[in-house]
């Protein structure tokens, strides 16, 4: 008899370990809530919201940031996080028992993860690199006396002292190649050598073009960058012809002028070349590190949920107080309040510009990881009546108050190297994948003892890009493994099959035009496709499954009840506002399409096009697995109907409706509360009894959402197998 009780209770998983034995679940709440931070939280917040804000002018874009956040970030989020722990399913089926017109978007998710999580682990490689370069007494990026520097390095402790012995001597010495030429030999040669003079002091001079050459008052058609000289430290002019060089020599000009970190990273870390046709052969240095980034993502993962879990108590939490003492440090350098005023004050003209808003949503979809299926994989893994909607506010605005706080951090180390280099904020560095390689780097030098302070840094980014690499991951083995359930007990195989795989497609990464490859894979794999999903996730909720049934399961899981007020702004989230603003933004964003460009670099057709193709295979996934299901079940499946309009009604009937998989996760939990409620759900001879409330449905849940009456004591939502209607849209 006890046998077979205890074969019962397995069955209905009322033990106290895993409700789900055959996926898992997380060993306690912190663990997710940890994980969802990290995933959330990663190198984006260092690296990429910086990079945009510095790209669309500091501070306008904070307010399409803010705005998106509340409108999109918030709901989406929230959104996938229900899906994810209502269904217990991966983003590869979880599409298609909800909606199975939509399946396509478990592949668009799949393909959008696959591509993410091969960049971003180049990126794990990077500061896996940096942090092996700062064990030693002086950082390589220190000065510009290394043998990688270029004639336009730049160092403000030499430049100052070089300054101090020319007004002291009254010399013409000068600062160049990194130092302070003393040496009147050295001068002379410089000076007399016009070939050196016109590759030392070129530029690129913006030349206005007439709409009428010969009308000096015509109105100006077009400008265009041509070759220029300098002419002072400030002035490019129009290059014409060599009398035009300059006859006394004057220090490195502002706008060419390096500093030793940016040299460092393009000249020595990656030898970067002068664009994406030229990749040339992998880099042994970063191929290992690359190798070594896998290799940790491997043994991470190796056992699930279950080892990653712990591992974030520590990656989660580290990277602040790594992040407070920069900050401190990084507000009291000189020049750091025009970088803290270039961030804040924002320049309203900005707003008018679609790209503007494109990257803020781009932005909040990437840094909360909405729209990669990570948060689904993340969430799936929960017991059924975690808090969703509490964690959901604790993860957003913890991840967007974290970019802001790494903000200032970064843009008072651009004020202060603006300042040290002479020119505005807005044109101290390139940008790009490499600012957080570049400003942070600088900023440690500054500090005591700088080579402990790299390598704690270097370990922030590292513990940074490992908690969204494991979800990026968790995520392709999660569609791997649900798609194949057969292959689970093999998991470890296929964890490391999927990590020998991605380090054989980095490898291009590694190569000297692998930086280019990078952004390419930034812009377009994490761009279009993750507001895509967005869109149709919000299309499914507020027009095919129904926002209300949403809102029950949301209640099932939470018994939460925003209230009459509250829900009605909640539904006009989803089914009206959230929707339109991706859609608007898409369709600007594709209508004023402009080719990708790297500082000056403009990528060429070719690459533009690898891109787009990109983007497009998880874009077009979605419609295109639709039509083959709609043509598969009109003309295979139901091709015995013979009425084409029932044939065409079943078929649709079928496809905008959840499958019986969809509630089952439910179910279980509906059994599960009624025991509890029961204190036993089986009788003495180990068969399930009747539910001892077997009350109507009557909208039970709407009740709740609306504030319309009370739900009964007891009441718990759930269907006995046999009263199940197919296409039931309510619990």
């Amino acid at each position: 008899m006890a046998d077979t009780e205890k074969t019962e209770k397995a069955k209905l998983e009322i033990e106290e370990g895993d409700e789900n034995p055959e996926r898992g679940n997380w060993t306690g709440k912190l663990d997710f809530l940890l994980s969802c931070l990290g995933y959330a939280v990663g190198l984006g917040n260092v690296w990429r919201f910086p990079y945009l804000c510095f790209k669309h002018g500091g501070g306008a874009f904070l307010v399409p940031y803010a705005i998106m956040l509340i409108f999109i970030g918030i709901p989406a989020f929230l959104l996938e996080l229900t899906l994810g722990q209502y269904s217990a399913l991966g983003p590869v089926t979880v599409y298609s028992n909800l909606a199975p017109l939509f399946k396509g978007l478990g592949f668009a998710n799949f393909m959008a993860s696959c591509m993410v999580g091969l960049y971003y682990n180049m990126i794990i490689a990077w500061t896996i690199y940096y942090m092996f370069a700062s064990f030693t007494s002086k950082l390589p990026w220190e000065d510009c006396g290394q043998d990688f520097n270029s004639d336009f390095c730049f160092s403000i402790t030499d430049y100052a002292n070089c300054t101090k012995w020319r007004n002291e001597t009254k010399e013409a010495y000068i600062y160049h190649k990194g130092k302070c030429i003393t040496d009147k030999t050295e001068l002379a040669t410089i000076l007399g050598n016009d070939t050196y003079k016109q590759e030392l002091y070129s530029c690129k001079y913006e030349k206005e073009f007439l709409k009428n050459p010969d009308d000096q008052c015509s109105a100006i058609n077009h400008t265009e960058k041509i070759g220029g000289i300098y002419v002072s430290e400030t002035s490019c002019e129009e290059y014409t012809n060599s009398a035009q060089l300059p006859t006394e020599l004057f220090d490195i000009p502002f706008g060419i002028r390096k500093t030793a970190a940016q040299e460092y990273l393009e000249n020595s870390v990656l030898k970067q070349s002068d664009g994406i046709e030229h990749m040339g052969a992998p880099h042994w240095w970063l191929v290992l590190c690359l190798m070594a980034a896998w290799t940790v993502i491997f043994l991470c993962l190796i056992k699930g949920i279950k080892s990653s879990g712990r591992v974030v108590y520590f990656t989660a939490t580290f990277p602040y107080v790594i992040l407070v003492i920069l900050l401190i440090r990084a507000v009291t350098l000189d020049g750091a309040y025009d970088g803290i005023k270039f961030y804040m004050v924002p320049d309203w003209s900005r707003l008018a510009d679609i790209k503007v808003w494109e990257g803020a949503a781009v932005q909040i979809f990437f840094s909360l990881s909405v729209g990669g299926g990570g948060l689904i994989t993340l969430s799936s893994y929960n017991k059924f009546h975690n808090n969703v909607v509490r964690d959901t506010l604790i993860v957003c605005f913890g991840n967007c108050l974290t970019s802001v706080f790494a903000g200032f951090a970064i843009f008072s180390i651009l004020g202060f190297l603006a300042k040290e280099l002479g020119v505005d904020v807005k044109d101290v560095v390139k940008g790009g994948t490499g600012l957080a390689f570049i400003a942070y780097p600088d900023l440690v030098t500054r500090l005591p003892i700088s080579p402990l302070w790299a390598i704690l840094f270097f370990a922030m980014l590292f513990t940074l890009g490992l908690d969204s690499q494991f979800a990026i991951i968790e995520t392709v083995l999660t569609g791997i493994l649900d798609f194949a359930p057969k292959l689970r007990p093999k998991k470890t195989f296929i964890v490391g099959v999927v990590c020998f795989v991605g380090f054989i497609c980095g490898l291009p990464l590694t190569t000297p035009g692998g930086g280019y490859l990078l952004d390419l894979l930034d812009y377009y794999a994490a761009g279009w496709p993750y507001l895509f999903i967005g869109l149709c996730e919000f299309i499914i909720i507020g027009y095919v499954y129904g926002v209300q049934n949403y809102f029950d399961d949301l209640y099932h899981m939470t018994k939460f009840n925003p209230g009459m007020l509250g829900k009605s702004h909640l539904v006009f989230l989803y089914v009206t506002l959230a929707p339109l603003i991706i859609f608007v933004i898409l369709i600007f964003s594709w209508t004023g399409y402009e080719p990708l460009t790297k500082g000056d670099y403009v990528y060429p057709p070719y690459a533009n096009a690898l891109g787009w193709l990109i983007a497009m295979i998880a874009i077009l996934s979605v419609p295109f697995v639709a039509i083959y299901q709609i043509i598969y079940k009109m003309f295979v499946e139901h091709k015995d109907i013979a009425n084409f309009g029932e044939r065409f009604s079943r078929t649709f009937d079928e496809l905008l409706h959840h499958t019986p998989v969809w509630r089952l996760n439910a179910e279980r939990a509906s059994r599960r509360d009624n025991m509890a409620l029961n204190g036993s759900a089986t009788s003495n001879n180990g068969t399930l009894n009747a539910l001892s409330h077997p009350l109507p449905k009557a909208g039970f849940e709407n009740k709740a959402m609306s504030n319309d009456g009370e739900i009964p004591q007891g009441y718990v939502p759930y269907e006995e197998e046999g009263t199940r209607q197919p296409y039931n849209s309510r619990l």
